[in-house]
């Protein structure tokens, strides 16, 4: 007995398509032709494409079915190996899912990541502190994170007088003001990291400066020159005294 494509298709209950990949990538042999041109499928192939079917369904890639064809040793091999893979994908999985169901319960934005959304109740809500938020999440490693946001949620009353005096300081404020305002900022940062029990540093110092200026662009996006300036020295200022 034989079948055309679309017969074998039918009776192994793939499509039409998986039939003319296969065909395309060299897993399933082309079958012989009648005389009009048509193809002859055996039951070789059936049996074949029965094979490719259960493999695919499996998860294998074509090019692992393509050796596991070849030999049952590299079959069991590569069936260890997808074991793993899965066990892989389920963890992730789960870990989205409770990620899924703390911002249900939250009901926050799925854009913020758990870290963002601490970072915030650190930061503030407003849309600077947002976007200051998603980037310190990103940039802090998972394991620092934690300490980092307490840290910057002990440091935030004391803080809040400098933080207003940059906010109200104007575009015409001159060299003095504003190198006066950095002084103070730099003083202030410096002896509360100084008293802190808990780790400033995220990186090698290179790796530092470079978040620092990350989260500063971000910080100071829509601020005037003066208030940029300010924050400019401030940073420069902390990292001279680390």
């Amino acid at each position: 007995m034989t079948w055309s494509t679309q017969q074998l298709a039918d009776v192994a209950g793939v499509t039409l398509r998986s039939i003319r990949h296969w065909h395309s990538v060299g897993l399933l042999p082309e079958p012989e032709r009648l005389s009009n041109g048509y193809k002859q499928y055996t039951s070789l192939h059936l049996v074949l494409v029965l094979r490719i079917a259960r493999l695919a369904n499996l998860g294998f890639t074509l090019e692992d079915i393509a050796a596991m064809l070849d030999s049952e040793e590299r079959g069991r091999e590569s069936l260890r190996g997808l074991r793993t893979e899965i066990d892989s994908r389920i963890a992730e999985l789960v870990r989205i899912r409770a990620e899924i169901d703390e911002l249900v319960r939250l009901g926050a934005s799925p854009d913020l990541s758990p870290e963002a959304l601490l970072a915030m109740e650190a930061l503030g809500h407003d849309p600077v502190s947002r976007n200051v938020a998603i980037v310190l999440a990103h940039l802090v490693p998972k394991d620092d994170n934690l300490s980092f946001i307490e840290t910057v949620k002990g440091a935030a009353d004391e803080f809040a007088p400098i933080n207003q005096a940059i906010l109200e300081l104007p575009d015409t404020a001159d060299a003095t003001e504003i190198t006066a305002l950095a002084d103070r900022a730099v003083t202030a940062i410096t002896e509360f990291y100084a008293e802190a029990d808990v780790p400033t540093s995220v990186g090698d110092a290179a790796t530092d400066r470079m978040h620092a200026d990350t989260l500063t662009a971000v910080a100071t996006e829509g601020m005037n020159g003066a208030q940029r300036r300010v924050m400019r020295l401030i940073v420069d200022g902390v990292f001279r005294g680390s």
